[in-house]
């Protein structure tokens, strides 16, 4: 009866590229090795007045008008390629 040794053979293979693999991830380095430690920031903010407060709203508020306005340009002039495209297919 042959191949016996075929089979332990394949065993063996497969036992030591575990062993391998089991011993890259110990020695494997991680981002928190290459780059050291992250450090955490401590923000300090200063106590905004009312006046900030408004100005920052009101500067909200205008670029939210005109990411509005730039979508309805937007959905117009794709309104009018496909109309000018309908056209010349027909």
């Amino acid at each position: 009866m042959g191949g016996g040794g075929f089979a332990q053979h394949a065993k063996n293979v497969t036992e030591n590229n575990r062993a391998l693999l089991r011993s890259k991830r110990r020695t494997r380095k991680t981002k928190k090795d290459v780059y050291g430690q992250i450090s955490s920031t401590q923000l300090q903010f200063k106590k905004s007045t009312q006046a900030d407060i408004l100005k920052v709203r009101e500067q909200m508020r205008k670029q939210r008008l005109h990411h509005l306005r730039m979508g309805w340009v937007a959905g117009g002039i794709l309104l009018v390629l496909l109309g000018l495209l309908w056209l010349w297919l027909t």
